[in-house]
């Protein structure tokens, strides 16, 4: 393993490390009847409470406890069948004292939350509200970060080759040698997608029911058959089949095919589509706004993540075989129009996060006071510096690559020249293999940084964004003393 390979993993690691201290559940109570720390004359017909986004009916249960912690409603708790916010429960007449409402909901991204609000029927004091959940597990935290990466890199690469088939810059032979690589690496891609699919699968089954991995069998029929993420998850798994069926199908047909390429495209998006139906965005409702700029932004997230690995996948693997300056200029041409497609991708994925962070986030103080807005301003900071790297290549090391004598004359190469371009390129060999050998390392310098902003990422679908924390402060500030 090189040592930029060692880096990226024990950053990542620890990344890793740090994310499994601090995961919560995603459904918050938001206001609860009776109210809050409440001291009621007379008893209550029901109790009900209001969360701040779907409830699994199947996994949320709700009881009424007294003083002597024996359970006084009717046994009918249940999330309301016409409104899956509302959790209630019936109940008999009860006596004056002080009583507890227990909740434990599953959100429709799978996450379990649990916790106890109190009232009184006389005098009495209150206790105040109590919301909570289990820390996510690393081997959670790891396989949605490896989903991640198996999506983005999936969804770029066949961004990638759909480049390729309309560029004319490289001669037959060295797009032969090109494209043969990137259909295995499509393969294990669709490979690591299944896979990391089916371990989330059985995962998050396992958070939902709250039950021992050896019981899961019991579990998983009820979480396919009776959930929204278990829906979700059907659609996507189908969808990554037929990925595979298009894979094989282009075996036999011309695998160079703009429409053939375009499908498999196609087929990778709606698996990103199903990845937003089952996060944060889902709690507003499948058909809506939230959830169409969380999948736009993640299409462009993987297009632009995932076709610059997949370049400098090209350049690493091609730097000794396509020697010839023919080969060379081509693979610099190549990266001309990719770069102008991320540009535009950046820009889309930037107002889309914008847009994601208000609804999440809501106002500048939770940036700072959360660990999901401290966890979002490390991700961007990472972002950042990947842009900064990203404008080196475009538009110092891909010039000069593509034309080495007339690129000295542009303005942002004898920027870049002045302030340090001496540095950049190195010493000790020709021109030409300097300029290449540095743009493989800053491209490989970008990706471990995009390794560590995936796993961020991965840390921001486990965590409860400020919206929820802020619902539980409400409760807490309401509680009446």
């Amino acid at each position: 393993m090189n040592r930029s390979a060692q880096w990226s993993v024990l950053l990542t690691a620890g990344l890793l490390l740090f994310m499994a201290t601090t995961a919560w559940g995603h459904a918050f109570p938001d206001h609860s009847e009776p109210r809050v720390g409440l001291a009621l004359q007379t008893s209550p017909p029901r109790v009900r409470m209001w969360f701040d986004g779907a409830l699994e009916p199947i996994f949320s249960t709700l009881k009424v406890i007294n003083a002597r912690h024996q359970q006084v409603d009717n046994g009918d708790g249940r999330v309301n069948p016409a409104v899956h916010t509302v959790l209630e429960a019936s109940l008999p007449p009860l006596p004056q004292g002080q009583y507890r409402i227990l909740w434990s909901v599953v959100a429709h991204d799978g996450h379990r939350t649990e916790g106890d609000l109190s009232f009184t029927i006389g005098p009495g004091l209150p206790d105040p509200p109590r919301a909570g959940s289990e820390t996510a597990t690393l081997p959670q935290l790891f396989v949605r970060w490896l989903n991640l990466i198996g999506l983005s890199m999936l969804i770029g690469t066949l961004t990638f080759r759909l480049l390729l088939t309309r560029s004319v810059a490289l001669p037959r032979q060295a797009f032969e040698k090109v494209e043969r690589p990137l259909r295995r690496l499509e393969l294990s891609l669709i490979v690591l997608v299944a896979l990391t699919s089916v371990g989330e699968l059985i995962l998050r089954a396992q958070m939902m029911s709250d039950v021992h991995l050896a019981e899961i069998n019991v579990t998983l029929p009820v979480v396919l058959l009776q959930t929204h993420f278990g829906a979700v998850w059907l659609v996507r798994f189908g969808f990554v089949g037929l990925q595979g069926f298009l894979w094989g199908l282009g075996r036999t047909t011309m695998p160079q095919s703009q429409r053939a390429i375009m499908l498999s495209l196609s087929t990778a998006t709606v698996i990103a589509l199903t990845t937003s139906l089952s996060g944060h965005a889902a709690d507003w409702g499948d058909l809506t706004m939230p959830v169409l700029i969380d999948w736009i932004h993640l299409v462009a997230v993987s297009i632009w993540i995932g076709g610059l690995f997949t370049f400098g996948f090209l350049l690493q693997r091609f730097a000794a075989t396509l020697s010839t300056e023919e080969a060379a200029r081509g693979l610099a041409a190549i990266g001309r129009p990719f770069s102008r497609m991320a540009a535009y991708c950046v820009f889309t994925l930037l107002v889309a996060g914008l847009f994601n962070a208000w609804l999440q986030v809501r106002s500048l103080q939770p940036l700072i006071t959360t660990s999901y807005g401290l966890t979002l301003l490390a991700k961007v900071f990472l972002v950042g510096l990947v842009l900064a790297l990203a404008a080196v290549n475009r538009y110092y090391f891909l010039p000069l690559l593509r034309d080495p004598a007339g690129a000295g004359s542009r303005l942002p190469v004898k920027t870049i020249s002045r302030l340090g371009g001496a540095w950049l390129i190195g010493a000790g060999r020709s021109e030409e293999r300097r300029i290449r050998h540095r743009l493989r390392q800053f491209m490989r310098l970008e990706w471990i940084l995009i390794v560590a902003a995936l796993a961020l990422a991965a840390l921001l679908t486990h965590l409860p964004p400020a919206r929820h924390i802020l619902a539980h402060q409400h409760l807490e500030q309401y509680t009446l003393r």
